[in-house]
């Protein structure tokens, strides 16, 4: 993107050793495979937004290396098709966030090119409408990333001219945002998030121009953030780990979850990557499997899950003026990888 800060790929990036640790079985690379579904019907881009309702998908706003979007679409896979829904309430943008709640899902936060936002606005899917809501509670920003767990959603990290983490809560009954603790860890912008049994993960991203490696857990229960296991190995690691550890490290990734563990895909190290790191959170480690094809390596890519089953569409490469995608892949777990 042309006007985000110039970072992974121009910086002097440093792979960490593997002393003391031994190889996994490299054959579980090749599990899981990437079956091709209905392309997006929208104009191909890269930052887009999403949530998932009822079992629908939903995407929009974006770039598509020349203009900001504020079209809006609904994916359905047992049609494997995609419908167009009304367009997003708000200015056109990318680098916004989505997320679901209470049986409704809400974009903030994003970037038209010279301005960043921080508005909030609530998509009813019965109604097919968009109604502005409380502005997000923090500065206005990008790059940020979000998630839903009961019937409350979350907005943490971004960009504002800082890199940031704060947290903050919004409550769909009271129409209002409430101010929490924030990780412990590294500001980031750019970073993953997904939700395995009601326990949000922040992984990736990047700050001051590197990329960082600390993972966080957010239990709403508790309302505490637990630092988890490095993504890459450390010196004192007294397990044995993936000699390819290191290469989780990334930033605009994408991110799903299928069942109880999630995948981590596509985004840059410091270079574009389509390996594919699936996260246990019972032993907190991750497993390297079937890279993501064959599609391209890309950032900004929309990631999502429709039951037990993992997307991943659209995105693009670093600068204006390369390709944009619209296509859309289903990551299948536990089938034979068809696509060497």
């Amino acid at each position: 993107m042309k006007n985000r800060p110039i970072y992974a790929w121009l910086m002097a990036f440093t792979v960490l050793g593997f002393t003391g640790c031994s190889k996994s079985d490299d054959s579980a690379t090749t599990l899981g495979n990437w079956a091709k579904r209905s392309d997006f019907d929208g104009y191909a881009r890269s930052d887009a937004a999403s949530f998932v309702i009822n079992g629908k998908a939903y995407l929009g706003t974006g770039y598509d290396g020349r203009n900001r979007l504020k079209d809006f679409w609904e994916y359905d896979p047992e049609m494997n098709a995609w419908i167009q829904k009304a367009d997003f309430g708000g200015v056109a943008r990318s680098a916004a966030v989505g997320f679901a709640a209470a049986g409704n899902g809400y974009f903030t936060t994003g970037y038209d090119g010279i301005n960043y936002y921080n508005d909030c606005w609530k998509y009813d899917p019965t109604a097919n409408t968009w109604t502005r809501v409380a502005d997000f509670g923090g500065t206005a920003r990008y790059g940020a990333v979000a998630f839903g767990i009961n019937n409350k959603g979350y907005v943490t990290t971004g960009y504002d001219g800082r890199y940031l983490k704060d947290f903050w809560e919004y409550d769909p009954a009271a129409d209002q945002w409430t101010s929490k603790v924030s990780i412990g860890g590294s500001k980031r912008m750019f970073a993953s998030a997904f939700v395995i049994n009601n326990i949000g993960y922040l992984v990736g991203g990047v700050d001051n121009n590197t990329l960082v490696s600390d993972f966080w857990a957010y239990d709403p229960s508790k309302d505490s953030w637990t630092q988890k296991h490095d993504i890459v190995v450390n010196s004192d690691d007294d397990v044995s780990f993936d000699d390819d550890y290191t290469t989780i490290t990334r930033d605009h990734a994408a991110a799903f979850t299928i069942g109880d563990t999630a995948y981590l895909a596509t985004g840059e190290n410091p270079s574009l990557i389509s390996n594919v790191w699936q996260y246990d959170p019972k032993n907190d480690l991750w497993t390297e499997r079937t890279a993501f094809g064959p599609g391209s390596a890309r950032i900004g890519a929309v990631g999502f899950s429709l039951g037990n089953r993992g997307f991943i569409a659209t995105g693009g490469a670093v600068d204006r003026g390369s390709p944009v995608y619209d296509d859309l892949w289903e990551f299948q777990p536990y089938v034979e990888n068809t696509n060497n």
